[in-house]
């Protein structure tokens, strides 16, 4: 049975608790992964109680696998002890030692001893038809030790054939465990790109959303802006409405002024022609004072032409109250041209203020035509990088799709190859189970067959057995012929 010491020393195989001297010595062992040998490793037999790798009874060099170096999985080797270098019998225990190139002990095995066998005492008997149909059986008479050794050799080519196979069924397990290895860590780097896209994913969603939120925003201000737009054009059709009636009452009011300024001048040339009149008139007057001055003066004088002097001066006040009353007339008119002259102040006080109010509204309508430009320049723009933004989302949400099914694709294929993997490796650790159970039985069946060899083995004397007459008949005499067990001896009648 297999004796492992450690995880990382020298596990021995199969090493029987009794040797037959006399007979060469097989070593089988596993070298545990990582170990590098070396041609100046060996392998020794000690005493149990020997306590320094010098104190060997005899040694062999260890044989370099194929691989040399065991970092992939175990390694399995074998070594001989030739017959002639090895202990006498005797109860001392020894065991295997393996010892590398700096003198350290990597690994040691189970006690065992090397012991004489007892004489073979028993014959095996087999019967086997006759081939010439005479009816005569043929009795095969094989040494019970002859047939363990054959059983035993069989054993041990079974053996080496399973540990074969086991090593190679190892070795495509390993090969199988870092090919799902190499699947894991690419599925964990498909994972990690998912996370990625996801992540991209979702700060183009987020970014998305902020876009519909500003999308909203500038929808709402470009509605505010259109119900201002509107309520502006309205402030404007009216304000226009309104300097229309303003212009029209301006237009009437100016032709007001104009006829009042054609009748004011009308009264200023009458005024001027009654002032004309007037002083005229005067002149007059004070001729006629002067000339009433003297004819006073005179009048002393000119009794007789004082008559005539009363009838004209008679005729002279008419004249001047006449001109009196003209006068009168006259300073009435100047009290209406005054008051005409007021009314033109008030009116062109009226034009100044609507021209005034005509200017303001002027520029609160270029204002509100360069906010109402400015705002739908702004719109545009929103639009445009509204477009823009959507065009870049779609474009981004189209490689994301494009990306999650290749990605998917790509998983799918990965778990149908694990899963394709897992179930060579569920056959193959079932081959291997197998192949260890026989490998087992095969070691169980030879350990027993080590075991009657020891006892039946290194025997001289046969007895000898004829079949009706009872003569003996000579051990040369025998020969041989391979029944699968071996080579038995064949005893002819």
């Amino acid at each position: 049975m297999e004796e492992l010491q450690s995880h990382t020393s020298v596990a021995f195989l199969n090493v029987a608790p009794n040797y037959v001297p006399h007979t060469k010595v097989e070593c089988h062992y596993n070298l545990p992964p990582g170990m590098k040998p070396s041609a100046r490793d060996w392998i020794g037999i000690f005493k149990v109680e020997a306590s320094s790798v010098r104190d060997y009874y005899t040694f062999v060099w260890c044989i370099l696998p194929e691989g040399g170096s065991s970092a992939g999985g175990l390694l399995h080797c074998s070594v001989q002890f030739q017959a002639s270098y090895l202990p006498k019998p005797g109860p001392q225990q020894y065991q295997f030692r393996y010892v590398d190139r700096r003198g350290e002990v990597r690994g040691q095995s189970s006690p065992f001893l090397f012991s004489e066998p007892r004489p073979m005492d028993e014959l095996v008997t087999l019967e086997e038809a006759s081939d010439d149909g005479g009816g005569t059986d043929m009795l095969l008479v094989v040494p019970k030790a002859t047939l363990l050794e054959t059983q035993l050799e069989a054993s041990r080519q079974e053996q080496g054939i399973l540990l074969k196979e086991s090593c190679r069924l190892k070795d495509e397990v390993q090969e199988l465990r870092s090919r799902v290895d190499e699947l894991e860590v690419a599925l964990s780097s498909l994972r990690d790109e998912h996370t990625k896209l996801a992540r991209q994913y979702k700060e183009l969603s987020d970014s998305y959303e902020e876009v519909s939120k500003q999308k909203e925003t500038l929808s709402l201000q470009e509605t505010e802006h259109l119900a201002r737009i509107r309520e502006l054009e309205g402030d404007i059709q009216a304000m226009g409405e309104k300097v229309l009636q303003r212009e029209t009452e301006l237009d009437r009011v100016k032709d007001t002024v104009k006829s009042l300024l054609r009748e004011q001048e009308q009264i200023h040339n009458q005024l001027k022609e009654e002032n004309a009149e007037k002083e005229q008139y005067q002149v007059k007057l004070q001729a006629s004072e002067e000339e009433s001055r003297s004819l006073a003066s005179d009048l002393l004088e000119a009794k007789t032409l004082h008559g005539e002097r009363v009838s004209q001066t008679l005729l002279l006040k008419e004249d001047i109250n006449k001109l009196q009353q003209k006068l009168a007339a006259a300073n009435r008119r100047t009290a209406q041209m005054d008051a005409l002259c007021e009314q033109l102040r008030s009116t062109q006080d009226i034009l100044a203020a609507s021209q005034q109010k005509v200017a303001l509204l002027g520029e609160e309508l270029a204002s509100a035509s360069s906010i109402r430009d400015r705002t739908i320049s702004d719109l545009h723009k929103s639009r445009l990088e509204a477009a823009e933004i959507n065009v870049k989302l779609a474009d981004m949400t189209l490689k994301w799709k494009e990306g999650k099914g290749q990605w998917w694709k790509e998983k799918a294929t990965l778990l149908q190859n694990m899963e394709v993997e897992k179930d060579k490796i569920l056959k193959l650790s079932a081959e291997v189970l197998r192949l260890e159970k026989n490998l087992q039985e095969e070691r169980a069946q030879c350990q027993v067959l080590r075991m009657e060899l020891a006892r039946e083995r290194d025997s001289s004397l046969v007895n000898y057995i004829s079949v009706g007459t009872g003569d003996p008949i000579p051990w040369p005499g025998w020969d041989y012929i391979n029944k699968g067990w071996g080579r038995f001896p064949v005893i002819f009648p």
